[in-house]
């Protein structure tokens, strides 16, 4: 019978998803009892992801040398999650107990991605509401995050036709976002995603749209 396994590559992530999926990992290892030490053997994909968190927040319109620099970012945080996910295969052979408690993924008989650990709410869309802003020019996104949300993934456009990797990205952990500001007369679109510690593929919920004051 074969010995449980984490996967050891995690380029399959999205883009949004790395974030939230590499802090629920530092949390889940750091707290692990079956794991001695996990903080430790974290620490180098804690900084890691918060050298992209930070990069992340500086700006909601990067340039495209900003974009360049996080996905640079993106690509070590993923290269620390495949080491640390090396070393626990290494530490825990078989271990499936300490293994699952990291919140990495196990793999499968055929090494690919397998049972991961879920969070209450995995299933659920998010909602949302679109309300005129406290500023001029200005829309607050109003969110009814399911339980277990880790992070917000919003995106929103003005022209609803352009391919989805076109709209603007806006991520956050509260349940209110101000978007903007816009020209007065202006119709943005918005949808949002709930991200969980397991989350490979964002589900988003309905587009809805306000014109702004």
């Amino acid at each position: 019978m074969r010995k449980p396994k984490l996967i050891e590559d995690y380029g399959y992530l999205l883009y949004e998803a790395v974030s939230p999926f590499a802090r629920a990992v530092i949390r889940q290892t750091t707290a692990s009892p079956f794991i001695t030490k996990g903080g430790d053997l974290a620490k180098a994909l804690d900084a890691a992801v918060a050298a992209l968190d930070t990069e992340v927040a500086a700006t909601d319109h990067p340039t495209p040398a900003q974009t360049a620099q996080r996905d640079l970012l993106r690509t070590a945080t993923t290269t620390e999650l495949g080491r640390l996910a090396k070393r626990l295969n290494l530490d825990y052979p078989g271990d499936e107990p300490a293994l699952l408690s990291s919140g990495l993924t196990l793999a499968d008989a055929a090494g690919t991605a397998g049972r991961v650990m879920t969070a209450v709410g995995t299933d659920t869309v998010m909602d949302l509401e679109l309300l005129d802003g406290p500023r001029s020019g200005c829309l607050l996104l109003r969110l009814k995050r399911p339980t277990g949300t880790i992070q917000n993934l919003i995106r929103y456009s003005t022209h609803p036709t352009l391919p989805e990797d076109q709209w603007l990205v806006a991520v956050g952990g509260g349940r209110e976002r101000q978007l903007g500001p816009f020209e007065s007369g202006t119709k943005v679109y918005v949808k949002v995603a709930a991200l969980v510690g397991s989350t490979i593929e964002p589900k988003y919920s309905a587009i809805k749209s306000r014109i702004v004051q």
